[in-house]
């Protein structure tokens, strides 16, 4: 429950990159055959969408890790809601 001064914030951009074992030491790289593109940028329901694509099976690997740099609690807030919301 919110009181009358407080609000919510709601993320507008989720950024992320990607990478397997063969291309993480290969630098200013778009594309890869294996892994697909590195950048990704998540604008519509940046949160949820984000969750998504890394739910998406890949042929090449059944184990995702994710690392969430230079977060603070604030900011996995939004990410640890998303995941209990699923």
């Amino acid at each position: 429950m919110y009181s009358d001064k407080a609000t919510l914030h709601v993320p507008d951009l989720v950024c992320m990159q990607q990478f397997c074992s063969q291309c993480e030491d290969v630098e200013n790289a778009e594309d890869f055959v294996r892994c697909g593109k590195r950048k990704h940028l998540f604008w519509d329901c940046p949160v949820g969408n984000m969750l998504l694509y890394l739910r998406k099976p890949r042929p090449w690997d059944i184990t995702i890790i994710a690392i969430a740099l230079n977060t603070k609690a604030f900011d996995l807030h939004f990410l640890n809601r998303a995941i209990m919301l699923k």
